[in-house]
């Protein structure tokens, strides 16, 4: 492998890993966005108090996410507090749908680096194999898994007719 394929490889792991951070980010604000509407969905559904800080906390934060989904379909009055609020039923199921894809781009991503970082791992224990020059390491002869220079015990050295 070339200087310029090992580099390759390193721009496109470093690539590949700020891809994932921000599908990673992307991931974690679309998350916590469905928690939001989930909770606004059931506090509306149960005919939460807006005199509490916690509700008026979550109806703002899910005014911002709802933003392109409001009005799509009317709301429904339950009792005198309690409202069934599809619009927000149905943002809750497209973000939930994003999730999931972002989950599998991440997934995706994730094993994209490995893969990556196994090749580069592969071709550097080869380059590091082939850097080794040939004639640095006397190889020893073998003969029936033995080296030729010494016998197996009990067999001698030079065995003739004079040694039976």
């Amino acid at each position: 492998m070339s200087a310029t394929e090992s580099t390759g490889h390193g721009s496109s792991l470093w690539l590949l890993r700020a891809a994932k951070a921000v599908v990673v980010l992307v991931y974690a604000f679309v998350l916590i966005d469905l928690v939001m509407l989930t909770l606004g969905f059931f506090l509306r559904l149960f005919g939460a108090s807006t005199d509490a800080e916690f509700t008026r906390w979550v109806y703002r934060n899910v005014e911002r996410i709802m933003e392109p989904f409001r009005g799509m379909f009317p709301s429904h009055a339950v009792s005198d507090q309690s409202v069934l609020d599809v619009s927000l039923l149905f943002a809750m199921i497209v973000y939930a749908i994003v999730g999931i894809a972002l989950h599998a781009l991440v997934e995706w991503l994730t094993g994209k680096i490995v893969a990556l970082r196994d090749r580069q791992r592969i071709a550097s224990l080869q380059r590091q194999r082939t850097a080794v020059p040939v004639g640095s390491q006397p190889e020893v002869p073998q003969a029936a898994g033995y080296p030729v220079s010494a016998p197996p015990p009990g067999v001698p050295a030079n065995p003739g007719p004079d040694n039976r």
